[in-house]
């Protein structure tokens, strides 16, 4: 079949876009994991992080975001690809800029979504939890700023599991992480299947300043991206945890694609993340 796609990014961190408000099953049908993965391959496909799909749903949860890695995989969250969402559905002219709050489904349940300037989006964005269950690590305990070793590493890393609706594992350094380093131990960690049976989302991370964090982000089943939403929260979940950040503290997360804002609410009550959403391009192509 033509598939009718769009490109959006936010902050570098790029989804092709499938207006499925109808839920057609023909869409469904043809995205398999091998054409996923085709699609989003860089050298050969249209090239993305991700392939998000819009669908519409009666009741009051209006919208619902199915998202799959660019390896095929389907993954439970994604705050860049929220915005990039609410930008698409208000560019197919669905009614959502106009509204105070926008609910949309997802994998780790209903978020909430806002225009907050002409580009600027808002997504309430899963709150970080620090249990076992909810980072998915085979841990016991509280899982902050936890000692880990890893195959094939001489020294353990200390880091901090969080789930924010996906897994992550975010580790604080003083000095700006190499890329070699980004490799080498983020594909270790999401390798390491008897720490994280379900694969992890890598943050390394820097307290650049003290409303600043640097931050690159190897991700589950697509590796170092320019940037990743889920993983801005989860930094400065992690953060907040540690003692590097305050609740309340609105956070500049800067990332290779560009920045993002965090704010933590007193006491994990709320976690939300700003930043833009742009349409790049539209195509088709036949799958």
């Amino acid at each position: 079949m033509l598939l009718t796609f769009a490109k959006y990014h936010g902050a570098g961190n790029d989804f092709i876009m499938i207006d499925n408000r109808a839920d057609d099953s023909r869409i469904w049908e043809a995205l398999t994991p091998e054409t996923i993965a085709s699609l989003c391959q860089r050298n050969l496909g249209i090239g993305a992080d991700g392939i998000i799909l819009a669908i519409k749903s009666p009741g009051e949860v209006p919208y619902t975001m199915g998202y799959f890695n660019a390896d095929g995989t389907p993954a439970e969250m994604c705050g860049n690809g929220l915005r990039c969402l609410m930008q698409f559905l208000a560019d197919v002219g669905e009614p959502v800029r106009e509204q105070p709050e926008v609910r949309i489904m997802t994998g780790a349940g209903v978020v909430a979504a806002r225009f907050a300037g002409e580009n600027r989006i808002q997504v309430s964005m899963p709150i970080p939890r620090f249990t076992p269950q909810d980072a998915r690590i085979k841990v016991s305990g509280e899982t902050i700023q936890v000692p880990i070793e890893v195959p094939g590493l001489a020294d353990p890393l200390v880091g901090t599991a969080v789930g924010v609706g996906n897994p992550h594992f975010v580790l604080y350094n003083n000095e700006m992480w190499e890329g070699e380093d980004v490799h080498e131990i983020g594909f270790r960690l999401m390798h390491h299947k008897e720490l994280f049976p379900e694969g992890v989302n890598i943050g390394f991370a820097r307290k650049e300043a003290p409303d600043t964090c640097a931050l690159v982000v190897y991700e589950r089943g697509v590796g170092p991206t320019l940037a990743c939403g889920s993983g801005a929260i989860a930094a400065i979940g992690a953060g907040v945890a540690e003692g590097k950040w305050q609740f309340e503290q609105p956070v500049n997360v800067r990332m290779p694609g560009g920045d993002l804002k965090v704010t933590i609410g007193p006491d994990w009550s709320y976690a939300v993340l700003e930043g833009d959403a742009v349409r790049v391009f539209e195509g088709q192509v036949e799958v």
